[in-house]
């Protein structure tokens, strides 16, 4: 999910980046609006007939394979970038995040993140990640970070720091290299399979939701979460798969199985897919780094 003590690093969820077969480009509209004061949910409701096909009839049958399914299909979309806000909140140290807000460029390949905080920033106002595009002497991987604040920014203007770490850690449950929809169905998937091969999974489609205005299936995953990051993240995860595009435009996830202790909540809003970006927009002697 940063820069005065230079603890840098942006929450992310893995959550969030992609579409669905045949998608080119495509634009939601989402009114200009002061965020509620959490991130946003709806309630769930039974899937309604005209949706009651072969998709939704999977996601209720084998919610395990309908991940795999929903993969697999991001794969062959051939989705090269996209932008989209992304609306967090995370519990760091304790305590919850403020709702934080980003406008975010995303692209697959290389895999590279530009993300501009618009409300809430923290320490960083801005985070540029380009995979393998810069490294410290240790061999870590770097992100370019412009600090908050217009004081800061006097004697900070620009900062590298490493995307993983003990700091990074420290600051955010997830990091930028964990960020975009494909990345964030392979985590759901990657603790999904270990707890059903440890005969420890609850995986179910509980109903229809909607994230952004757009129909969602929804489901809950339920491990034995023993408050740390391994062997499993988090007791309850509520996760809103989009219904046209297969991708996971909402992620719940805490502490406890009745969903009272958020850990982290992550939601993407004004998706926008294969606008064409390109190296310069990402490279930071063209962004204002």
């Amino acid at each position: 999910m940063f820069p005065m003590s230079l603890k840098l690093l942006v929450p992310v969820v893995g959550l969030l980046a992609a579409g669905g077969l045949g998608l080119q480009c495509h634009q939601i509209a989402r009114p200009e609006a002061l965020l509620p004061a959490k991130v946003p949910d709806t309630p769930i409701r039974p899937i309604d007939a005209e949706a009651d096909d072969q998709t939704a009839q999977l996601a209720r049958s084998d919610p395990l394979g309908f991940l795999q399914h929903c993969l697999d299909r991001y794969d062959a979309a051939r989705v090269r970038d996209y932008t989209c806000t992304f609306i967090t909140e995370q519990r760091i140290n304790g305590s919850l995040t403020p709702v934080q807000e980003a406008r975010v460029r995303f692209r697959e390949r290389p895999f590279s993140v530009d993300m501009f905080f618009v409300r809430n920033p923290v320490d960083a106002q801005r985070a540029l990640y380009v995979q393998d595009a810069w490294r410290d002497d240790m061999g870590r991987e770097l992100a370019w970070f412009k600090p908050a604040g217009a004081i800061v920014k006097l004697f900070v203007p620009k900062i590298q720091q490493p995307i993983s770490g003990q700091r990074a850690k420290a600051n955010s449950r997830r990091t930028l290299d964990e960020f975009g929809f494909r990345r964030t169905l392979e985590v759901i998937l990657k603790y999904s399979q270990r707890g059903y091969q440890n005969q420890e999974l609850r995986l179910q489609f509980i109903g229809q939701g909607q994230i952004d205005g757009r129909s969602t299936y929804v489901f809950e995953r339920h491990l034995p979460y023993t408050g740390q990051e391994e062997p499993y993240p988090d007791a309850l995860l509520r996760y809103h798969i989009d219904r046209e595009w297969l991708v996971p435009t909402g992620c719940y996830s805490f502490a406890d199985h009745e969903g009272r202790n958020l850990l982290g909540s992550y939601v993407t809003t004004d998706i926008r897919f294969n606008v064409g970006l390109m190296d310069a927009d990402f490279d930071p002697t063209k962004l204002g780094f």
